[in-house]
């Protein structure tokens, strides 16, 4: 693992007063259960937004955040966190993670970014999600997961910035080609630029508006 990635277990302070402090910079996996798996799709994100914390939270008494799964396409992700942080202070890009804490506790704690992976039948988080006013939500592995539905919380379901951060599909089913198993929501005030230029403008807000 590259040096420009550091990882901690931070026990000393809650995950709210870490989010007061630095979540603008942050994104925020939640219930990400014992172990940190499959993020190469956070990271593009982060390195897009140009944020600095990867912070997993679940009540889980303690969380891995070593794990030997933690990326999907190793080479590729070493090679994005090289290039991310070429210059920077060795650790300029640190994993947080905050075990025996329950996603309830964040509740209008601004972060930039919110990730939702394999959520468990019955956890409805969308108005923890909305108060906490990420300028992206990202939703993975969908397949038996409750799939959190942010449409009239002030997010849109985008296409255009899948393409745009190169989210790659997550363990996609065959049988549907095509299919990514991802779902990535923008703030309806945030960076809609590429469709105010775009000539295909009135369909993309169609698209956003009954698609979701």
């Amino acid at each position: 693992m590259s040096g420009a990635l550091s990882r901690s277990s931070d026990y000393e302070q809650s995950a709210a007063a870490f989010l007061r402090r630095y979540g603008h910079a942050s994104l925020v996996s939640l219930g990400c259960g014992f172990q940190l798996n499959r993020i190469d799709n956070h990271l593009r994100l982060m390195a897009a937004l140009n944020l600095t914390f990867y912070v997993g939270i679940d009540q889980v008494p303690d969380i891995n955040p070593a794990s030997g799964n933690i990326f999907i396409d190793r080479e590729c992700m070493e090679e994005l966190l090289a290039n991310y942080c070429q210059g920077e202070p060795r650790g300029s890009w640190a994993i947080k993670v905050f075990p025996n804490t329950w996603v309830e506790e964040l509740g209008d704690l601004h972060c930039a970014v919110v990730v939702c992976q394999r959520v468990e039948p019955d956890c409805r988080w969308e108005d923890i999600i909305a108060s906490m006013r990420p300028k992206l939500v990202l939703q993975e592995d969908l397949h038996g997961c409750e799939r959190q539905q942010l449409r009239g919380h002030g997010y849109v379901r985008t296409w255009i910035k899948v393409r745009q951060y190169g989210l790659q599909p997550f363990r996609p089913w065959p049988i549907f080609p095509g299919e990514r198993n991802l779902i990535l929501w923008r703030r309806q005030d945030f960076d809609d630029a590429e469709i105010q230029a775009s000539r295909w403008k009135v369909f993309w807000r169609l698209r956003e508006r009954f698609i979701g």
